[in-house]
């Protein structure tokens, strides 16, 4: 609902823009009409004139410039209105065309169309109407202003029409015209004494003219032809309608973009819109437009609900934009369970296929992009939601042994190994990772419901794909319960129910009950997640139920619920999740969740990439790092680059040759961390304020940032840097942002050091948007106020898992911070350095660390800790 809402005020927006645009139709209502009704007052003459008037059916006699000065006012209305329709919804058909290839409701386009011609009317009407009482005073002033509505909106509808048959402005101009003229004029008895004519009547503005008159001359309500004028106007703008529907249309629009020759995967964006608007806006909503992408997330999707209708519901539960995520995560696994059990091929075959899939995601990791739609998919999602991609080795590994023929089961201990390697070292831990992303609002704190909920779900996995597993020879249950049943793998493989195999099933539906009511009832959790959890567990149930009631159905295939109490179910489910989202999407908490997850023996690390590291370079002058012990150095140093300007203005050279000098004092400044051993060093890059300079500086320091992270990523993962950022992404470029998170998902294993480039930073603007963030919990219930510490507000900051700052460091001469890292700095210890930013190396850096290590530091104690970089009252 809020979507359409949405929509519907976009559409109403652009309409009223595009009236707003037309400036010569403000100038012919603000002008036209007085210049009208004056000349028509002043020139003819006031003689009174006879005529018959159908409305009163008698004769009446009013002066001749009133009469004229009606017939007028409503030529007037006519002209300025039939035009202003014409333009605005001519002018709009190619921006309406693409809104409804959009996906927006065709609905929404009319409504808007309908209330800006309604608003006009009223408005153009109004202003004749009190133009007319200028000269006298009509006996029912609602009657005329009704009247002269109805003129309006009847050549407005005129107008609309037009412009889904016409093309050329001028072309429409002159219809307005024409038809008005023949109209209005025909029924002015000064101009034509035969305007008592019966065949009047079917005149477009006869309504109209007759309100008019009745108003000024009877004082008497023409509800007949009103209601006639109204009727004009109601034929006139539903032909309109159905022009512009007919424009529109899913053929016009496919016509349209293939007369554009619109092919390969643009052809499928528009299909998708087209034929599936609904999971089109999920893409919109989920930021996903790269046409390629979009198919991956199509066949994940696909995948997805090919493997059952509970997997497939399961995405339903969740916000849109979380959707595509889900399919990749699951569409991956699936994928890997297909090309290791695919029959056609042995084993050998099946097991070069896994391998080859799994080492070509990883270099598609790598690069951060894919040509196979569906790696594109998974790739995308791992990028887009910062989603580690450790575990995946694991899970290869596994379906690796899958393909080459995995051994039997003996007891429910290595089921759930088996069970667990498939499912924790990526999926479930990619999930958990994806629940905890800034800007979602819910955090599992109960890592034993979501180890129960999934063993249930592997084990009705196994219980679905029973016979096919048999066939392939790898039954995934227990072999001890298999013997305790009297049940062998060949039995089921020929659809023989053997042995006591009702019991059997009847025993493996009981244990997955008990699982499915420990997921529900174990700890606290978020409400959106356990409701969506609740009503998983309530399509599992039903799930069980069926199979209870028919176990040998297994045998000849998936046992499914029953479909009506299965989508009632899903629906009254959807309902109940949606509106705790609704509830409790903005308690978004940025502290990462405290969930042990259990970690199955076959779980081993991912394997370590091969690439060598390489050491710093040595610094030109063969200096050395200081040794100091580990205790003495800083965890946490940041360094305000200050001075680039003045260097180049020294030089005779543009403040932006500073800035492209600045660089290798970065280098510098990276490589002597590495050598003296620093933790984490933090760079001011660029301050909100700093967008207050010169345009083209701003754009030159962009651009070097921009450079800096196409050419320099690879340098900085070989020297075991991983860069972090802390910022807003708003009034950067978008490539800088996906440049930054990028380069932030390639160096996120990196361990040497953790560089904090501060782009588009300001400190205050960050205490500020963890004081919203608390605010929006306060709000929700969800912390009380009293309960608030400096703990919680550290935990909303860009980066809280970085240590507080232990040592500024100000070049160029400068003593100030200048809003950099104020609540992380609050117990820095400050060292300002004369040197000009261009100007410094590593040994400055290590200059200041060695006084760093010579000072005492308190922390508002007695006690003296010389250097000792420790943990303070307000560590985050």
């Amino acid at each position: 609902m809020r979507w359409w809402v949405r929509c519907l005020g976009t559409a109403v927006r652009h309409a009223a823009l595009e009236q707003a645009r037309n400036r010569l139709a403000l100038v012919l209502v603000l002008f036209f009409i007085p210049l009208w009704l004056n000349l028509a007052y002043w020139v003819l003459p006031g003689d009174p004139v006879r005529f018959f008037l159908r409305a009163a059916g008698r004769p009446v006699s009013l002066d001749a410039n009133t009469v004229t000065q009606l017939s007028g006012a409503l030529h007037s209305l006519a002209l300025i209105v039939g035009f202003m329709m014409f333009l605005a919804t001519g002018r709009s058909a190619g921006f309406d065309h693409r809104l409804v290839l959009a996906g927006y409701p065709r609905l929404c386009l009319l409504l808007a169309r309908s209330g800006v011609l309604l608003v006009t009317a009223a408005l153009t009407a109004g202003y004749a109407t009190a133009w007319v009482c200028a000269f006298y005073l009509p006996e029912r002033l609602d009657v005329m202003a009704g009247a002269f509505m109805v003129g309006a909106l009847t050549y407005g509808g005129v107008g609309i029409l037009l412009a889904a048959m016409l093309r050329s402005e001028l072309a429409g101009m002159f219809v307005v015209i024409m038809v008005s003229l023949i109209d209005l004029t025909l029924q002015n008895p000064v101009a034509n004494p035969s305007a008592d004519s019966p065949l009047l009547r079917w005149l477009p503005a006869y309504g109209a003219m007759q309100g008019a008159v009745s108003a000024v001359g009877l004082g008497a309500v023409p509800w007949r032809q009103l209601l006639l004028g109204l009727c004009w106007s109601a034929g006139l703008t539903a032909a309109g309608v159905v022009a512009f529907t007919a424009r529109t249309s899913r053929r016009a629009s496919v016509r349209a973009l293939l007369g554009r020759r619109v092919t390969g995967p643009a052809l499928r964006m528009v299909t998708l819109r087209l034929l599936h608007p609904v999971r089109a806006r999920v893409y919109r909503q989920a930021g996903v437009h790269d046409a390629v992408v979009v198919k991956g997330y199509e066949i994940c999707r696909r995948l997805v609900r090919r493997s059952g209708p509970v997997e497939a519901a399961v995405p339903q539960l969740f916000p849109a934009r979380l959707r595509p995520v889900l399919w990749a995560v699951y569409g991956y696994g699936r994928h890997l369970d297909d090309l290791s059990d695919t029959r056609r091929l042995g084993r050998r075959d099946r097991y070069e296929r896994v391998s080859r899939f799994g080492a070509l995601l990883e270099a598609d990791l790598r690069r951060g992009h894919s040509e196979d739609p569906l790696r594109a998919a998974v790739v995308h999602a791992l990028w887009t939601w910062d989603l580690p991609g450790d575990g995946m080795a694991a899970t290869d590994r596994v379906y690796r042994q899958d393909a080459q023929g995995t051994s039997a089961l003996a007891t429910w201990d290595d089921w759930s190994a088996y069970w667990h390697a498939l499912t924790f070292p990526f999926g479930v831990k990619r999930l958990l990772n994806l629940f905890t992303a800034p800007g979602l609002a819910f955090v599992p704190t109960d890592a034993e419901a979501l180890r129960a909920w999934t063993d249930a779900f592997n084990l009705l996995d196994t219980l679905r794909d029973l016979r096919e597993d048999a066939a392939e020879g790898f039954v995934k249950l227990p072999s001890a319960v298999l013997d305790e049943y009297g049940v062998s793998a060949g039995d089921l493989a020929r659809g023989q129910a053997a042995g006591r195999f009702a019991d059997m099933v009847h025993a493996m539906t009981a244990r997955a009950r008990q699982w499915l009511e420990q997921a529900t009832t174990a700890g606290a959790q978020h409400p959106p997640l356990a409701a969506a959890l609740r009503t998983v567990v309530e399509l599992h149930l039903l799930e069980l139920d069926r199979i209870d009631r028919n176990p040998r159905a297994l045998l000849k295939g998936p046992s499914r619920a029953d479909p009506v109490r299965f989508h009632c179910t899903l629906a009254r489910g959807r309902f109940r999740v949606a509106r705790a989202w609704r509830r409790h999407a903005r308690s978004a908490p940025h502290l990462p969740p405290t969930v042990t997850l259990p970690q199955p023996a076959a779980d081993s690390p991912a394997a370590p990439d091969t690439r060598p590291l390489l050491p710093p370079v040595p610094h030109a002058g063969g200096a050395r790092p200081p040794r100091l012990p580990a205790h003495l150095r800083p965890r946490h140093v940041a360094i305000i680059m200050d001075g680039n300007g003045r260097w180049a203005v020294r030089r005779g050279l543009p403040r932006t040759a500073g800035h492209d000098a600045g660089q290798r004092a970065v280098r510098e400044t990276v490589y002597g961390a590495l050598e003296i051993g620093l933790p984490c060093l933090s760079l001011y890059s660029l301050s909100t304020e700093n967008r207050e300079r010169p345009a083209a500086e701003i754009e030159a320091i962009l651009r070097l940032f921009q450079d800096g992270l196409d050419t320099e990523t690879e340098e900085v993962w070989r020297r075991d840097v991983r860069l972090r950022w802390s910022g807003v992404p708003e009034g950067l470029p978008p490539d800088l942002v996906r440049s930054l998170r990028r380069t932030e998902h390639l160096t996120r294993d990196r361990t040497g050091l953790t560089l904090n480039m501060c782009v588009n930073y300001g400190g205050r603007d960050e205490i500020a948007h963890a004081a919203r963030a608390l605010a929006r919990q306060v709000a929700d219930g969800a912390l009380s106020p009293d309960a608030i510490t400096p703990r919680h507000v550290a935990a909303q900051l860009h980066l809280p898992d970085l240590p507080d700052v232990d040592l500024l460091i100000r070049t160029s001469g400068e003593q100030r911070t200048s809003n950099f890292l104020p609540w992380q700095s609050t117990y820095a210890e400050l060292v300002f350095l004369d040197t000009l930013w261009p100007d410094v190396d590593r040994t400055h850096l290590w200059q200041a660390v060695a006084a760093y290590a010579r000072r005492d530091r308190r922390f508002g104690t007695t006690r003296s800790t010389p250097g000792t970089p420790g943990e303070h009252p307000f560590q985050g």
